[in-house]
């Protein structure tokens, strides 16, 4: 029987923006791997995305905050989380397709996961103090203090919803921007902050298990596109057919693809392309990969054809915006 591993996490939290922190400096293959891609909004909101995995069941902590008091907003993507915020609070599970609010006041914060399983999560980190003043400015003070004890005081839970998940989308694929890229990702941070706290404030979704992607058992025809979606954004090298895809789903093919066109307003193909596109641009900005390396990541096995469709997306050639990086 193999024995849970137990690792302590170093503050790797301050790697420089838009360049893809490898934690195996901490973290050595033999026990797991972490990619983790900062990006900031002038030091007053920080996005990270995370992407890690261990060999064996693994009991990750750290002691403490590195003395911030922050509120954190996490996004868990794809598989279930258990997590403990210091000695006093209960442990929280968090699903796949939950979004969770909570005030790290310096706490210590530990982990469990599972061995053999990649885990995605995206979190915005701000100061309390950046976060008081964004409610004072923006609500009325019986909405103020509605919002300091909802946030302040307790770990709040809501669904990721369609909105928050193309805000993430849009942030991660913000490169294509260029030069203008700091101002988008700042508009996108607040607007995604602000889709969290209407999701809150009002309810608008129940939490739901789903597990890891999976599209059976899903109570409406819109819950099973958000489903389709969020399977597409985070895995858009996956080969997609549109026989199967509805058939997994429970509808006809001309019943989705009509669905997916009038919520999403492109077709299935077309959204899977662009998806590809967006993690590609990532990962060569990044330059955790060549460009042969990412268009082969991101599922394009015709260098020529992944050049074309790079060049009319982001308006350049993937070599020219890789030098221009």
């Amino acid at each position: 029987m193999k024995m849970e591993k137990q690792i302590t996490i170093p503050d790797i939290y301050n790697s420089s923006p838009d360049d893809f922190f490898d934690g195996s400096s901490f973290l050595p293959k033999k026990i797991g791997e972490l990619k983790l891609l900062r990006k900031e909004c002038r030091n007053q909101i920080v996005y990270y995305d995370w992407d890690l995995s261990f060999r064996d069941k693994t009991f990750a902590s750290r002691p403490d905050n590195f003395g911030k008091d922050e509120i954190q907003i996490i996004f868990n993507i794809n598989q279930k989380i258990d997590w403990k915020i210091d000695d006093s609070h209960e442990t929280v599970s968090m699903l796949p397709g939950e979004v969770c609010v909570f005030r790290n006041k310096n706490y210590a914060t530990s982990m469990k996961y599972d061995g053999d399983i990649k885990f995605q999560f995206k979190s915005l980190q701000m100061t309390t103090d950046y976060f008081v003043a964004l409610l004072s400015n923006h609500f009325s003070k019986e909405e103020i203090e509605f919002g300091k004890e909802l946030f302040l005081t307790h770990v709040t839970k809501s669904s990721i919803t369609p909105e928050m998940y193309r805000v993430l989308s849009e942030i991660d694929g913000s490169e294509k921007y260029h030069e203008f890229k700091g101002v988008f990702v700042e508009a996108k941070l607040i607007e995604l902050i602000a889709l969290v706290l209407h999701g809150i404030f009002y309810n608008k979704s129940s939490v739901k298990e789903r597990g890891n992607f999976s599209l059976d058992g899903v109570e409406s025809d819109i819950s099973k596109l958000e489903a389709l979606v969020r399977r597409i954004q985070f895995n858009p090298a996956d080969r997609y057919k549109i026989s199967e895809l509805a058939k997994n789903l429970s509808m006809s093919e001309s019943k989705l693809t009509r669905l997916f066109r009038s919520a999403y307003g492109t077709s299935i193909h077309s959204y899977i392309q662009d998806q590809r596109l967006e993690k590609a641009a990532v990962l060569i900005a990044g330059k955790s990969m060549n460009v042969s390396e990412a268009a082969l990541y991101c599922g394009y096995s015709n260098m020529s054809w992944f050049s074309k469709a790079f060049k009319e997306k982001f308006g350049v050639p993937p070599k020219k915006f890789s030098q221009s990086r």
